[in-house]
């Protein structure tokens, strides 16, 4: 399972992202009889889908920051700005208020799963 944010936290180590086998950090390994696993924030009617920890990790630490970075800043190469998981993240998830919720609830599960 690869989400919208999986480019910026998985690094391909064996070429390009969408063809490589080998990531770094490791996406988490499927669970026999389950499949991948997979984390979901719904939060004001909408989700958020997550690969990894670390993917919630990563998107607590951006969304955390009283000003949102610019998404090349995150990684983004100019050509795909408007693609990065920043732009397309709901707006009704962007006030302040609304983002120390999230990182709140996100900060809560990873501790329930014992990465903070």
């Amino acid at each position: 399972m690869r989400t919208p944010v999986s480019p910026y936290v998985h690094r391909p180590v064996d070429g390009a992202f969408h063809a490589a086998a080998q990531f770094e950090p490791p996406f988490p390994q499927p669970e026999a009889g389950k499949g991948w696993p997979v984390w979901i924030l719904e939060h004001r009617g909408h989700e958020l889908h997550f690969a990894s920890p670390q993917e919630m990790a990563h998107v607590a630490s951006v969304l955390g920051q009283k000003i949102l970075p610019d998404p090349r800043v995150l990684g983004a190469e100019f050509s795909a700005v408007n693609s990065h998981w920043l732009s397309r993240m709901d707006k009704a998830w962007l006030s302040w208020k609304v983002r120390q919720e999230i990182v709140r609830r996100l900060a809560a599960a990873l501790a329930q799963l014992g990465h903070l």
